[in-house]
């Protein structure tokens, strides 16, 4: 997450200027007009060539297996492994990895909703399995995310509240971020634990 954080201010200190909301209106990358895919595209919004375009890609490639990795980690936070572990696991990485082609101007739309789909999908056995989850606070975590990625992903689809969206897209990335990093801790606590007890 740190690498593709690094990677990402530096592809958007090279971006020229220009976003959906405002084509003209300002130079340089706009935290609250631009995606954070804008940087990806070969072209501004503008029609400028967009220098930084490769280290995007690249911080988009770490990110994407960071988050593969992500969600073929977090079944091992429950207790038990069954079904829906699994099912988190394979929903959840297939997400992350149809996510990796985002970077591709001409599959952005589709890679968003397949995105979204498979990621819905592996959000279903995850709330299956918080029900007996006993971290009151990681599972409100856990339902703010999807509710915010949920209202994210129907903005982008339906176009309803577009203007506002590269700005919520960052507070919704935050709260993702906070999930993955929270997640990793307590993964890392309960293997020290088991060593110990081993």
């Amino acid at each position: 997450m740190i690498v593709y954080l690094i990677l990402f201010v530096t592809a958007a200190s090279f971006y020229p200027g220009g976003s959906d909301n405002l084509p003209l209106g300002e130079n340089g990358y706009s935290f609250f007009h631009n995606f954070l895919c804008d940087t990806n595209n070969e072209f501004t919004h503008s029609g400028i060539r967009n220098p930084g375009q490769s280290i995007a890609v690249l911080a988009h490639l770490v990110l994407s297996f960071t988050m593969m990795s992500f969600f073929y980690v977090l079944p091992g936070i429950f207790s038990h492994q069954n079904r829906n572990t699994k099912l988190i696991r394979v929903f959840g990485v297939l997400a992350m990895a149809v996510f990796t082609f985002m970077y591709q101007e001409d599959l952005h739309d589709l890679v968003v909703t397949l995105t979204g789909v498979f990621g819905s999908m592996a959000f279903v056995p995850i709330f299956i399995e918080l029900i007996k989850y006993k971290n009151k606070s990681f599972k409100a975590l856990t339902y703010l995310v999807y509710a915010m990625s949920l209202t994210l992903y129907l903005g982008f689809e339906t176009k309803v509240g577009i203007y506002y969206m590269p700005f919520l897209q960052k507070f919704v990335f935050m709260i993702d971020a906070a999930l993955v990093i929270w997640t990793g801790l307590i993964l890392i606590l309960k293997n020290k634990q088991s060593a110990i007890l081993n």
